[in-house]
C-alpha cells in the first residue's frame, strides 16, 4: 500500500482489517480495497467499538506504518499492536527481539486519525460493478514483464477484451506500436444477479471492450505486489474505468484504475 498511496483508511472489524484508499475516480484517482482475515495476521486479537459491529476506522500515512513494520526482522519474538491515546490517536507496536539472554523492546508510534462513524459509509466495501467485460488475466509475473517494457514507450495502457478469454495489451507513441496478445484466459461465471454484466443486454460474447488507462497505476500495482493470488480478474466498464480483482488464500484486493482523460 505504502507504493500505491501515501494516505490509507485502516478498517479494524472482529473478523478482518481492512486497508481502503479512496481518491476521486472522477477526478483520475485510484481507489483500493485490500481485505485480510484477522487470523492470519494475529494470534490474539480483540477489539471493542462504539456500536453492535465493533469497528474501528483509522487514518494514516503509509510510509510512516511500512517503516514501524520493517523492524520486524529475523529473531523478533513478539509483535503487539495497540490503539493508544497519546499525543494524538496512535497505532502503538511494540516488537520484542531477543538479545543475548535478554529481550528487547521496540516501540513505534504511528500518528492516526479516527474516523467518525458518520464517515463509515465512504470507506464500506465497494459493490461489483455492472462491467461490460469479465476476464481473468495472466500471471503476475508475466504480467509485470509485459507492463514494465510497455510504460517506457507512452504513458497510456489500451487493453481490450473479449467473453471468448481473449485479451491485448497495446501501448503506442508517433513512432512505433507494441501489442501483447494472449488467448484462451477463461471468463468468470458470476452466479450473483447483481453482478451480471451489460452482455446480457448489449453486446455478445464476440464483441471486444476497449479501456484506455493511465499505465503507471497499473504498474504501481504490480510492483507492490506480495501476494500470489489463486486468481487474478479485470473487469472493464467501457469509457469508465476497468475493476482488477486478485484473490488468494488469505487476502482479497480490489484495484479500481479510471480510464485515461
Amino acid at each position: 500500500m505504502s507504493r500505491m498511496t501515501k494516505n490509507c483508511i485502516i478498517c479494524l472489524a472482529p473478523k478482518k482489517v481492512v486497508f481502503v484508499s479512496n481518491e476521486r475516480i472522477a477526478e483520475g484517482g485510484t481507489r483500493i480495497w485490500c481485505e485480510l482475515q484477522q487470523e492470519t495476521l494475529f494470534d490474539e486479537y480483540r477489539i471493542e467499538g462504539k456500536d453492535d459491529s465493533d469497528r474501528i476506522f483509522l487514518e494514516i500515512i503509509t510510509d510512516n506504518l511500512a517503516r514501524a513494520l520493517k523492524s520486524i526482522q529475523f529473531g523478533v519474538t513478539s509483535v503487539k499492536i495497540r490503539l493508544t491515546k497519546k499525543y494524538t490517536p496512535c497505532l502503538t507496536i511494540e516488537i520484542v527481539t531477543a538479545c543475548g539472554n535478554s529481550n528487547r523492546i521496540i516501540t513505534h508510534d504511528v500518528p492516526a486519525v479516527v474516523i467518525p462513524q458518520r464517515d463509515w459509509y465512504e470507506y464500506e466495501e465497494p459493490d461489483m460493478p455492472q462491467f461490460d467485460v469479465s476476464i481473468y488475466m495472466p500471471q503476475l509475473k508475466v504480467l509485470k514483464q509485459v507492463i514494465d517494457r510497455m510504460k517506457n514507450l507512452s504513458e497510456h495502457l489500451i487493453i481490450t477484451a473479449d467473453q471468448k478469454g481473449n485479451m491485448t495489451l497495446k501501448s503506442q507513441n508517433d513512432i512505433v506500436t507494441v501489442e501483447t496478445h494472449f488467448k484462451e484466459l477463461g471468463n468468470p461465471v458470476w452466479s450473483n444477479d447483481a453482478t451480471k454484466n451489460k452482455q446480457n443486454k448489449t453486446s455478445t460474447e464476440h464483441d471486444a471492450v476497449d479501456a484506455c488507462i493511465c499505465i503507471k497505476k497499473l504498474a504501481l500495482l504490480l510492483q507492490g505486489q506480495q501476494i500470489n493470488p489463486s486468481k487474478i480478474i479485470c473487469n472493464l466498464l467501457a469509457e469508465k474505468a476497468i475493476h482488477i480483482y486478485l484473490v488468494s488464500e488469505d487476502v482479497i484486493l480490489q484495484y479500481y484504475i479510471p480510464i485515461a482523460m
